[in-house]
């Protein structure tokens, strides 16, 4: 297992009793954790995938942006559907970004 330097405090986000999706969702919009934090907390909970929206913000990118790489197919990543809905792939996050 590697090991991942980073800032996010691990206390606050055991502490918000999320996981998952969820608990990146909540460091998104609560901590206005962005870019490598959150692809760390996204680690960190263990979630597979994230929405476009989250995607965006660990790319740098806007959202917008990601929905057409989606729709166009023509990004550097691709998203996968999960339940109807398009998903971004955090290992493919991570190795756009050479983390």
């Amino acid at each position: 297992m590697a090991i991942i330097e980073t800032d996010i405090d691990i206390a606050q986000l055991e502490q918000s009793g999320k996981r998952g999706r969820k608990l990146v969702k909540w460091a998104y919009e609560v901590l206005k954790y962005d870019g490598l934090k959150l692809l760390h907390t996204a680690i960190f909970a263990g979630s597979p995938h994230v929405d476009h929206i989250r995607a965006a913000s660990m790319l740098g990118f806007a959202p917008a942006t990601l929905r057409n790489w989606h729709s166009q197919a023509n990004g550097p990543i691709q998203a996968i559907i999960v339940n109807g809905k398009p998903y971004w792939r955090i290992k493919d996050i991570r190795q756009l970004l050479g983390e």
